[in-house]
């Protein structure tokens, strides 16, 4: 039933994203004005699920070792040094800029529709992985981590499909490739599965490791993005909307708790 659960959490994921991305090709306009408040409510649920819910129930099945800490912080580190090298090797990253629909030129000239790719699969890889993980945990932390991905996943496919749109792929070429770096994430669950099976008493380490990069998502990919914003209005607006993303997991963490 766990297995079970994060597949339909995973498919759910994917389902948003990729409509996000099929949404944009006629309503590029009114999305780009709402996407910074879904990125600033993305870093308030990606936040709080990792402060409130992951680290805790670490805490809980680890306890207070050593080797929990290494793994958070070392999860920071580990997915900085891959990004520099993917950037490095392929002039893209696993990441694309979410702050604005429309590409700049200089970057969408470095980005190679198969290199994007590749990144863009290795990350939806990771993803169904954490939420498999936390779907070990307990079904509550594990709909709470599908819904801080979903919440994060929906600007990022969204950048994808710009950037690829933008290299002058065709937009049906385009969504398929969204939907094609959307595929690993079903080998998460698996992943998980077998390591469950394996490694039973080991898997509650992998806790602290999908802390550290919801931590590292939020801070380092996400947030500067919501720098380029001057208007003091839309800077509320942001603020508030990370308040709501923050609130929305302590009411759901809860609720499903009580």
């Amino acid at each position: 039933m766990t297995i079970m659960g994060a597949t339909m959490a995973v498919a759910g994921v994917q389902a948003a994203a990729l409509g996000s991305a099929w949404t944009l090709r006629s309503r590029e306009n009114a999305l780009k004005r709402q996407l910074p408040y879904v990125v600033s409510l993305a870093v308030g649920v990606l936040l709080a699920t990792a402060i409130l819910h992951l680290l805790p129930e670490a805490v809980s099945q680890v306890g207070e070792r050593p080797i929990l800490w290494l793994l958070f912080g070392g999860t920071v580190l580990f997915l900085f040094a891959v990004e520099r090298m993917l950037f490095v090797l392929t002039g893209s990253t696993a990441e694309p800029d979410v702050g604005q629909i429309n590409v700049h030129h200089h970057r969408a000239h470095r980005a190679k529709p198969m290199n994007l790719l590749l990144a863009s699969m290795l990350h939806s890889f990771i993803d169904g992985a954490a939420v498999a993980i936390a779907f070990v945990a307990s079904s509550r932390i594990g709909w709470l981590t599908a819904l801080a991905i979903a919440l994060h996943e929906i600007p990022h496919r969204m950048g994808d499909f710009a950037i690829l749109v933008h290299l002058k792929l065709p937009m049906n070429r385009a969504l398929r490739f969204c939907a094609v770096a959307g595929l690993p994430s079903f080998l998460g669950p698996a992943a998980v599965l077998f390591a469950g099976v394996k490694y039973a008493g080991e898997i509650a380490l992998l806790l602290p490791v999908s802390a550290g990069s919801f931590l590292y998502i939020a801070t380092v990919n996400l947030m500067p993005e919501l720098h380029e914003e001057s208007n003091w209005w839309r800077v509320l607006l942001q603020l508030m909307f990370l308040c709501v993303g923050v609130g929305l997991v302590m009411v759901v963490g809860g609720l499903s708790g009580s």
